[in-house]
């Protein structure tokens, strides 16, 4: 049997790592301030529910831009951006999230590319103006 060899093979957390620099550049370019202080700088992509859950790992719902004093410093503001959601997506958007968390998910390396090549094409996008905030 001829298997590829390791080269040829992208190794899924080599891939995930990729998909997660393209999503989270994606995600600032999408919303340009903190969602939860409003801040401009230092941005990055806060998840409400932990990246640790597969599922939601690139949920354009889940996840909004945090200046590093929320995301980090506050540990994501959870009570701000818990409120800003409910406001932004409605009633029982937490418990929506808490039961897809739930749902077990093994990223493949083509669903992975995949990410990766849509979310590299839409910031490009988005920096210049071509696609609107989704």
């Amino acid at each position: 049997m001829i298997t590829p060899s390791k080269k040829n093979v992208k190794s899924v957390s080599l891939l995930k790592k990729k998909a997660d620099a393209v999503f989270s550049k994606w995600i600032r370019v999408r919303d340009k301030i903190c969602f939860t202080c409003g801040a401009k700088d230092n941005l990055q992509c806060g998840h409400f529910i932990p990246r640790s859950y597969n599922s939601l790992r690139y949920s354009e719902i889940n996840c909004h831009a945090q200046c590093i004093g929320c995301n980090v410093f506050k540990y994501g503001n959870m009570a701000e951006y818990a409120e800003r959601m409910e406001k932004l997506y409605g009633q029982g958007i937490i418990q929506k999230l808490n039961r897809q968390k739930r749902k077990m998910k093994q990223w493949k390396p083509a669903e992975l590319e995949k990410i990766i090549k849509k979310y590299a094409l839409n910031a490009r996008h988005q920096a210049n103006n071509l696609l609107p905030r989704v």
